[in-house]
């Protein structure tokens, strides 16, 4: 009996040895760049009606744009970029008095319009009208950080209430897609299974969660901050308000997510990649894609999928595959002919026919695709470079180019992004000095 719990605790000291590594090598690398990319983002107000206490932007009550402002920042953002989906973001963008006009101008240039939302205003009566406007679909905003006034301190557990709210309502109004993003803190990153299991319960009504750990600048830190050559004060950053600046806290990474993803899905596979900017290899974005129903997981789509299906829809439509039409994530069973080329969706297949095999009734059954993607965001470097996402997808106009929507308080506070230097330490200095003598 001690000898089977000792080659267990191996087996478990090997697997989360082998989840550490994250080996990007054998994955598809996403093909997207600056000016070809499958997502582009609009900020149409930097209005917010929630506080997020990790926040990297700050509220502006004053901001919102006209709709003529819109387009032209519309067109020029098309002229620079390629694009599929175009994400209407804030701020808040539900605040906007003038949303339903902004969805027809984005449709009318012929890409995808989806909603980037907290949700915090959202109603039937909101969904169905932006169903009429032409609104692709939904990416909602959901974690334990925010300052929702009716679910403070409440688990993540409990907040998957609040999803399923938002799927539901957006389900019954039909046609539109429905995806999340969850911020995961050091103190919630037990509880990720927890949002992992409803997700994947949710199979039908929910087409990806973008699983994301949170990033701020904290000011105990040993960098000093520049922009342009020029130092600032953390004072003026953005990040000095906000609650997070004031705790120390070991900074997640997509091992740390990982970990517990497979501690629902234990074969949890990604697919493809984006890497850093300064580490070319690192799991920036890991993009997976499950195949199954609510009740089982069948298996993964593989990278030779993946590459195919990107690839071939630029080949076809000019630009990189962001979202399917709704009611094709429903038809997961057309991806097993790809089994002819892709080991792991021949595997998915095989689990499929299994199950059948097992119970006859699942021929009948509906079999969905579902997107998990885990980020990785900046990272700084020992030397104080700081390991951008490559291709980044988050890119939005300012003053005339594009930049990383996660640093754009930065160029729009300082007029550029912060850069970092080590801080140098005056007493060590001294002692040095002092030993030479």
């Amino acid at each position: 009996m001690a000898e089977k719990l000792l080659n267990l605790a191996a087996r478990n000291k090997e697997g989360i040895k082998q989840v550490e590594k994250v080996s990007t090598h054998n994955l598809f690398r996403m093909p997207w760049s600056m000016s070809d990319n499958a997502f582009t983002w609009l900020e149409i107000t930097r209005r917010c009606d929630l506080n997020c206490s990790y926040c990297y932007q700050k509220s502006d009550p004053e901001s919102n744009k006209t709709l003529f402002q819109i387009e032209q920042e519309l067109i020029a953002t098309l002229g620079l970029r390629k694009t599929d989906t175009v994400f209407i973001t804030g701020g808040e963008p539900l605040l906007h008095p003038d949303l339903e006009a902004i969805v027809k101008t984005v449709k009318a240039y012929r890409v995808k319009p989806v909603l980037m939302t907290n949700g915090n205003r959202l109603n039937e009566d909101k969904v169905k009208a932006l169903k009429e406007a032409g609104l692709f679909g939904f990416i909602i905003h959901v974690d334990r950080g925010q300052d929702r006034p009716a679910w403070k301190d409440k688990t993540e557990k409990l907040l998957n209430n609040l999803r399923q709210e938002y799927a539901d309502m957006i389900h019954k109004a039909g046609g539109m897609i429905c995806g999340f993003n969850t911020t995961i803190l050091p103190e919630t990153i037990n509880e990720l299974p927890d949002i992992v299991e409803w997700t994947v319960k949710n199979i039908d009504k929910v087409c990806t969660n973008t699983i994301i750990p949170v990033r701020v600048l904290g000011k105990e830190t040993d960098w000093d901050l520049y922009v342009n050559n020029k130092r600032i004060k953390y004072e003026e950053t953005a990040f000095s308000t906000r609650e997070y600046a004031t705790k120390t806290h070991k900074e997640l990474t997509s091992p740390d997510l990982i970990r517990q993803v497979k501690r629902v899905i234990p074969n949890f596979k990604a697919n493809s990649f984006l890497g850093g900017t300064e580490v070319p290899d690192a799991p920036k974005w890991l993009f997976s894609n499950v195949i199954g129903t609510k009740e089982k997981i069948y298996g993964f789509m593989g990278s030779g999928a993946m590459e195919l299906m990107q690839n071939g829809y630029h080949f076809f439509k000019g630009r990189y595959l962001s979202f399917l039409k709704t009611f094709m994530y429903g038809m997961g069973k057309m991806m097993f002919p790809l089994g002819i080329m892709d080991r792991d969706i021949r595997k998915s297949l095989f689990s499929y026919l299994v199950g059948c095999l097992k119970n006859p009734l699942n021929l009948f059954e509906k079999v969905y695709i579902q997107s998990l993607l885990i980020l990785q965001p900046q990272d700084i470097l020992e030397d104080g470079r700081q390991d951008l996402c490559d291709g980044c997808p988050n890119k939005t106009y300012h003053n005339g180019g594009l930049v990383s929507a996660c640093r754009k308080e930065e160029y729009v506070r300082f007029g550029g992004m912060v850069t970092l230097k080590k801080r140098v330490n005056v007493k060590n200095l001294l002692t040095r000095s002092h030993q030479f003598k």
